[in-house]
């Protein structure tokens, strides 16, 4: 049964076996620092419970277990540093949030306002998808014209629209 109390034998454990708990643990987290901490924290443990830490098994076993038991640990850290950021995060966007049958019955309005053209040109181009040179083919109108119309538009749409989520005005927006 191995035993910390000795500093001299403490030290001559930590020098047989750093590199290659350094290599256990950067293998993974490559990570030179946070690895270092790492084993820091398992060396430190370890002296600290030196009085009562009981090795039943082998030193390096006991070493590459707390060296991978201190891995989890701090990738359990960070699992709970993040669902700690994303819990404490404003929900900006709460007080918008609608259906999206709203969201495409406003579109739909706010499309009723266009002249008739305009609407068929952003409704093709928009809604079912055709490229600018599609829609110039299938009018017979100059693609300038297409392009032209889309702007006019997306301009007058995103006026009625500027209430939504910046999300959704991107998404009409292309």
């Amino acid at each position: 049964m191995a035993t910390f109390q000795n500093p001299a034998y403490f030290e001559q454990v930590f020098k047989d076996h750093w590199e290659l708990m350094y290599q256990s643990a950067y293998r993974k987290i490559p990570d030179q620092t946070t690895v270092e901490d790492i084993l820091q924290e398992v060396f430190i443990d370890i002296w600290q419970r030196r009085e009562s830490l009981e090795i039943r098994m082998s030193v390096k076993g006991y070493l590459l277990t707390a060296v991978k038991y201190q891995v989890m640990k701090h990738f359990d850290s960070i699992e709970k540093n993040r669902m700690i950021a994303i819990s404490e995060m404003p929900d900006l966007y709460e007080e918008e949030i609608q259906s999206l049958d709203e969201i495409f019955d406003q579109i739909e309005v706010a499309m009723d306002i266009l002249p008739p053209k305009s609407k068929l040109i952003f409704k093709m181009s928009r809604i079912e998808g055709y490229s600018v040179e599609e829609i110039s083919e299938k009018l017979n109108i100059s693609p300038q014209t297409v392009h032209n119309q889309i702007s006019k538009s997306l301009k007058i749409i995103r006026g009625e629209l500027k209430h939504l989520t910046p999300i959704v005005l991107l998404c009409i927006g292309g």
